[in-house]
Order: structure tokens, then sequence, then C-alpha cells
């Protein structure tokens, strides 16, 4: 289609081509997940957007902008990427499409309540885990405490032994080890809490929706089209109303594909007897169970089903002839082919475009007379 491009194709030149201006700034917009159609493998997504083209562009010939549609996930493949205006004013049409990828710390009141009790839960769990290591370390140097003699002199009598001073000492530790072994015992148990606690919710987490944002760094792709004013054509719109309305406010709307994994889908069969005797039948219900960890919210999206691989190479087979009876050597492939009907016709754009060269006439004369 004139008004379709692919990711990664890039700016198109050629001889009689008039140079396209640079393109304005990006216009970021929101996009809206329309249907998706869920493969074997993979899912194909189409994302709309409604831009509003400046004052400008219908009025300038072979005019540019550059818009940003926003909403996509990171995990689409590049070269499925593709891009078209829907509806808008004639002669609008997308010449490049590319897909960016960009990533963003998100707020507090962007995240899920799962991911904010996770946070805290492991906070608490980092400040239990130091208090126990400072009350292990505390009864470590508190069970070192002892009353340590001097050393005695050669040729000094004995001295005596302050018992009390032993006893209070020997007391001191006891019941300061035993405060210390009961504030580690309850710490103990608290952790024990908090780690239950933080696995349920890590449970959770992962149990809930893969379209909830949960890490704090927000990951997102967008694909960015550049759109051409070229002045001719017909109006892209889907009814006359819409045509009208294009033309008064100039907006478009753009439509983007692409190829996502993550996705699939199965068959589901249930029958259902009307009574004891098979003979007085049933019904066959045909049903699908869709899984899909997109990064996307499918929620009130039309859904359609296919049983096609996405990633099968689609090659022309090579059909062989079949031969009955003797059997003869098969005949070896010729490298040569005669070309298809019209192939001169592929090239009268470029010879129209292509200005004549110099006529051919006889070279100048050599010397002596001799044919050149």
């Amino acid at each position: 289609m004139a008004d379709e491009a692919v990711a990664g194709g890039g700016a198109r030149t050629g001889s009689g081509r008039e140079s396209v201006p640079e393109p304005a700034p990006e216009a970021v917009l929101d996009s809206v997940l329309e249907s998706v159609v869920v493969h074997a493998v993979g899912a194909v997504c189409l994302r709309r957007a409604r831009c509003a083209l400046p004052p400008g562009l219908p009025a300038a010939p072979n005019a540019a902008v550059r818009v940003r549609v926003e909403g996509l996930p990171i995990s689409l493949y590049d070269h499925s990427l593709r891009g078209r205006v829907v509806s808008g004013p004639a002669g609008l049409r997308v010449t490049d499409v590319r897909p960016v990828r960009s990533a963003a710390p998100r707020q507090d009141r962007e995240l899920p309540a799962l991911r904010l009790e996770l946070e805290e839960a492991e906070n608490r769990l980092d400040r239990l885990r130091e208090r126990r290591d400072r009350l292990t370390a505390e009864i470590g140097k508190v069970s070192e405490l002892r009353a340590v003699p001097p050393q005695p002199r050669r040729g000094d009598p004995p001295r005596w032994a302050p018992v009390e001073s032993l006893l209070a000492l020997a007391n001191f530790v006891d019941g300061r080890l035993a405060l210390l072994q009961r504030r580690l015992r309850a710490v103990e148990d608290e952790l024990s809490d908090a780690e239950h606690d933080a696995d349920v919710l890590v449970h959770r987490l992962e149990a809930a929706s893969g379209a909830l944002p949960a890490a704090r760094a927000g990951e997102s792709a967008a694909a960015v089209l550049t759109l051409e004013w070229s002045g001719d054509g017909a109006p892209h719109s889907d009814g006359g109303d819409e045509q009208v309305s294009s033309r008064a406010s100039s907006e478009a709307e753009l439509e983007v594909e692409y190829h996502v994994p993550g996705a699939t889908w199965s068959p589901v069969y249930q029958l259902r007897l009307d009574g004891t005797d098979s003979a007085s039948g049933g019904t066959l219900v045909l049903r699908a169970c869709v899984a899909q960890r997109t990064g996307e919210d499918w929620t009130g999206v039309r859904l359609g089903l296919s049983t096609a691989d996405l990633l099968r190479p689609a090659d022309v087979p090579r059909l062989r002839s079949l031969r009955i009876g003797r059997r003869q050597e098969e005949p070896a492939a010729r490298g040569w082919r005669e070309p298809p009907p019209g192939l001169e016709e592929l090239f009268a754009g470029y010879d129209a475009a292509v200005p004549p060269g110099p006529p051919s006439g006889p070279g100048p004369a050599r010397a002596g007379g001799a044919p050149p």
C-alpha cells in the first residue's frame, strides 16, 4: 500500500524526486490497543492513535512531520513493525517507521499495591537482620567479660582475691546475657514472620497480571512514524462524515501493527449430553484457553485466534515431476529461466527519470586515415 511503511525502511531517494525537508520535532501520542490475533506462538497486535497535524502542513508540498506513538511492549519484534494512515487529509502517508526503547524511574503512585507492600516487607527484613547481627555481636562481647588477675611478681606474697567483685561481675554477665538472649529470640521470631510475609507477597506478585508494572525502572517502547504530505491522492477515510471532519480539523488516525512473543492458545472441547441415553444427542462446545505474558493488558480488546505459525518460513516449494514407466535420470536444474512477462515495465519509471546520454556518432578520425 502507498500509505504503509515497514520498520527500518529508511528514507527513499531517487532521480527526479525533490528532497524532503527535515521533519518537525516529535509529537507524543497515546495509543489504544484495538485488536489482537493470537497464533500458536506469538500474537499480532494492532494499535491506533490520533494526532493533530500542524496548521500549515496541508498547504506545504512534500512537508513531513514526525510523531511518536507510545504504549508498545518492549518485547516486540523490530522487523514486524508497520505503520499506515487510516484516515486523514488527502496525500498523507507514512514513509518511515522505527522502534525506539527507553527507561525511566517510576513513581510510587504508578506501582501496584503489591509491589509497595513487598518493598516495605523487604525494608523490614533488612532492619530486623541488622538488629539481629548487632545483638549477636553484643552477646559475643558480653560473654568475653571475665576477671583477669594481675600477674604475680617473683618474691611477692600471695594477694587477697576479691570474691565479692568476681561474683558481682559474674552476676552482671549472666543477667546481661539473659536479657540479650531474650531480645535475640524475639527478633528471630519477628524475622521469621517477616520472611514468611515477604515470600507470600513475592508469590502473589508473580501470580498477578503481567501487565502490572512490577519494576522500579519503567521500560517502554514506542514507534516513531514519519508522516509525509505529497499533496495528491485520495483522502484516507472510512466514511464521508469522517472525511469531512478530518479535513476541517486536520487530524489523522494512525495504525501501528507489530508481532510479540509470549502468547499462545489451545483449544478446549466440552461435550454436554442432554440425557442418560447417548442416542438423545448433546452439545459440543469449542473453547479456547489463551495465555499471554507480553506486558500488555488485553482487557476489552477484540481477540482473534489463528492456527498459523508466525515464525515458520514460507518459501516457495519446489515441485518435482512424476514419471510413470521406465526409470530415467532426473535432468539437472538449469541456472537460468525465462524472465516473467512485463519485466520491461518494471524499469519504466527509472528510464523516464534518467536523462538520455549523448548521441552515439562516428569517432574522430585517426592519423593516416585509419578507421577508429
